[in-house]
């Protein structure tokens, strides 16, 4: 099985059928958001082009879940009610330099969020980095694919398409986290 790669597009089957309002509503917005490092950028120019549909760090909590799951941004659609959780996942932890969002850790959370009748789409912290609004370009385009509502997509028409990475396995966030990669593309200059 080839390895997967991001940006990372899950669509549940419902949303297909244009039917579009979620199974589960946000619960509410996280209290004590842990931002990443490139999501208070990102998420900046997410509200920049994206205005009021723009939610960060908002919470669902599946049925039958004690705790919930937090999205980085929740979009909200205005014309259908279409609900996307927008990650930008990160290989390894900076504080525990454990791996994260490799390939298979989020499959859960992911499935969780598509049974709840929301769009997935995460991201690599690297692209968000460097080429955000490529990664927006993406955003616009799946909103208009699902709900025909094309408001956004003249923002990014002379933007290219975002650039595929290959997603980590555990095994490789560890090697990146030895080399501190992530410092790489988040302080260029060091």
């Amino acid at each position: 099985m080839p390895k997967p790669f991001f940006p990372l597009l899950f669509i549940p089957d419902a949303i297909i059928d244009k039917v579009f309002l979620p199974k589960v509503r946000p619960s509410k917005s996280n209290e004590n958001p842990k931002l990443g490092a490139s999501e208070v950028e990102f998420g900046a120019l997410l509200k920049f082009h994206f205005g009021s549909c723009v939610y960060p760090q908002i919470e669902l909590l599946p049925p039958g879940h004690e705790r919930p799951y937090s999205a980085d941004f929740l979009i909200i659609e205005p014309t259908t009610g279409l609900h996307i959780d927008l990650e930008i996942d990160e290989p390894f932890s900076f504080t525990t330099k454990e791996a994260t969002h490799a390939v298979g850790m989020d499959d859960y959370r992911n499935k969780c969020f598509v049974e709840a009748n929301w769009i997935v789409l995460r991201f690599a912290e690297e692209q968000v980095k460097s080429q955000p609004v490529r990664c927006l370009r993406m955003l616009a385009n799946v909103i208009a694919k699902y709900t025909l509502n094309h408001q956004w997509q003249d923002s990014f028409v002379d933007a290219s398409p975002v650039t595929p990475m290959w997603q980590w396995t555990a095994g490789k966030s560890k090697k990146l986290s030895k080399g501190n990669y992530r410092n790489k593309y988040l302080n260029p200059s060091n």
